[in-house]
């Protein structure tokens, strides 16, 4: 009996490995999926130091003194590589290069370090980075092991050639990375605002839209504050939007098919945010986050045996019935 049992577990793992295997050999970013959710992200940054002059993304707060913030690490940022805040148009302008030429979509391998370091200097020197500048940042970073093995002239281009094995593998593990990180995100925000009053009561978006710095935007203001006196609709706004943060997160892991559902959840979560609240780089970034993590698993190559594509299909991950890669490639 013991026997039988090592039998089976082992027919089991080297199962689970061919599985892997295939899903690793098949797994190809290089795709419009990826390059969207990227420019998006580099999109969203270069809006913050473009349109806003370095003068009010270094004004003083509270405690924080004038000038950008250069101690410890934070002295690797282009603010303080300029020698601060007296020439920090010096490097806005640096930065706006590096992110144009990162979003646009050329040569990724060259632009994924100094897109990190673009990022990186605006989420840890200015004055109030929001929660965008973060997570631009940590993306940037678990995407660099992606984008460096892409040697492409334009990542919009088809590839010319195939990734090689090791490419494919480190691929694949950052982009389960991405996942889990973005999963985490709204996980951890959702769980955490039950613990505020507010959000476990089910008023604090009545509060929101009145905020004097995140309230509604004009033309929204007039239906939606009246809509806001109305308890039922109130906590419909309130607890959705938990439900919908938790949903994205379950979402992000799951198949090709749940993920693009996550996706159309996160543009909706976040196309609100920008009508009703006008944060523009914060849901631009989430957006591209989701569109990469959202990014469908190829189905396995036509060179793999009837066998091998039945038992990738089995282990039924990201790679059954959808399509949809084909279309956005």
């Amino acid at each position: 009996m013991l026997i039988a049992a090592r039998t089976a577990a082992s027919a089991l793992f080297e199962e689970q490995c061919s599985r892997l295997q295939l899903r690793l050999s098949a797994f190809d970013f290089r795709s419009r999926w990826f390059g969207v959710g990227r420019s998006l992200i580099c999109f969203a940054e270069l809006t913050v130091v473009l349109i806003t002059p370095s003068k009010a993304l270094l004004t003083p707060v509270l405690t924080i003194s004038d000038g950008a913030r250069c101690g410890g690490v934070r002295a690797a940022s282009a603010y303080c590589l300029v020698g601060g805040t007296s020439h920090a148009e010096y490097a806005r302008w640096i930065l706006v290069a590096v992110l144009l030429v990162a979003a646009i979509g050329y040569r990724p391998r060259w632009t994924a370090i100094p897109q990190l370091w673009a990022i990186y200097s605006i989420a840890v020197s200015i004055t109030v980075p929001d929660g965008g500048e973060s997570v631009g940042m940590i993306m940037s970073l678990l995407m660099l092991p992606i984008v460096l093995t892409d040697n492409r002239t334009w990542q919009w281009s088809p590839p010319a050639k195939p990734l090689h094995p090791s490419g494919h593998a480190v691929a694949y593990a950052a982009f389960w990375a991405v996942r889990l990180q973005l999963a985490y995100i709204y996980l951890d925000t959702a769980i955490s605002k039950f613990g505020v009053a507010d959000w476990a009561n089910g008023t604090a978006e009545y509060y929101f839209l009145r905020d004097n710095m995140f309230g509604v935007a004009k033309p929204w203001d007039g239906p939606l504050l009246a809509l806001s006196k109305y308890p039922l609709v109130v906590i419909g706004m309130t607890w959705g939007a938990l439900v919908v943060e938790l949903l994205i997160a379950l979402c992000i892991l799951g198949s090709d098919r749940w993920r693009k559902v996550g996706l159309v959840l996160d543009i909706l979560l976040h196309g609100s945010i920008i009508l009703l609240m006008g944060l523009w780089s914060f849901a631009l970034v989430m957006i591209g986050s989701s569109v990469v993590a959202s990014m469908p698993l190829p189905r396995p190559s036509s060179a793999a045996t009837p066998d091998e594509r039945q038992l990738a299909e089995k282990g039924g991950d990201d790679s059954s019935v959808d399509h949809s890669a084909a279309v956005l490639r």
